[in-house]
């Protein structure tokens, strides 16, 4: 069984993963631009290769989302308290197309048997309005099975789970579907990374409305159209 505790150990937990660095580090405004673009131009990756190899569910899954999360590469890893932990953005559903991305980081720690790391992509389909308004009234929310939200895993769920859920997840694990678990992640939102990309001070509600648009955006954009 695989039980959430207390966020605080995520830190311990993430200094044991070589991917994960605790200490920053001085870049200039374009240097900081290109992280940004970086993630955005893996997250189009990502979002074309769940459309592909969903094809048409996740063209309807998409037609309908209010949002969707992408984690281009969420990195699991230790050994008896693993710590996951990455980086992604979110687009909002407008009514001529997708605004955004918003910046996000999903982490989360648990216990149980595991050890060594594993890489995960991730995307998280947002179907319901009461999970669309968690992520754009709180900065940092907690998606979990049994918390008041329905997670299902598209890998795994019949479709008429899928149809009723609140958040539908699909993830991409080391070339084998179904590695990531379901049990929670905190998802928090970068604003710092927003005000970079967007060159100005805005958050995901502003980005989600419409209110900025970065065009090196979008082929992220366009990937979502179903």
């Amino acid at each position: 069984m695989t039980m959430i505790i207390d966020r605080r150990l995520f830190l311990g937990s993430a200094a044991m993963l070589g991917g994960f660095s605790l200490v920053g580090c001085t870049s200039t405004p374009t240097e900081q631009r290109g992280n940004e673009q970086a993630l955005v131009d893996t997250a189009t990756a990502t979002l074309t290769r769940f459309k592909t190899d969903a094809g048409a569910r996740a063209t309807t899954l998409l037609r309908n989302a209010r949002a969707v999360l992408i984690f281009p590469d969420l990195v699991k890893g230790g050994v008896g308290v693993g710590a996951t932990r990455g980086q992604g953005v979110m687009l909002v559903r407008a009514a001529s197309g997708w605004n955004g991305p918003a910046f996000y980081e999903s982490s989360s720690v648990s216990v149980g048997l595991q050890v060594g790391l594993e890489e995960s992509a991730v995307v998280m389909i947002v179907n319901s309005d009461r999970a669309f308004n968690q992520l754009m009234q709180s900065s940092d929310v907690t998606f979990k099975v049994g918390g008041g939200l329905s997670l299902v895993d598209f890998n795994t769920a019949r479709q008429d789970q899928i149809t009723g859920a609140d958040v539908v997840v699909w993830s991409r694990s080391q070339g084998a579907y179904g590695g990531l678990t379901l049990s929670g992640s905190d998802i928090s939102q970068r604003m710092d990374r927003d005000q970079t990309y967007y060159g100005k001070p805005v958050n995901a509600t502003q980005i989600g409305l419409g209110a900025v648009s970065n065009p090196q955006a979008a082929a992220l954009r366009a990937a979502a159209q179903s």
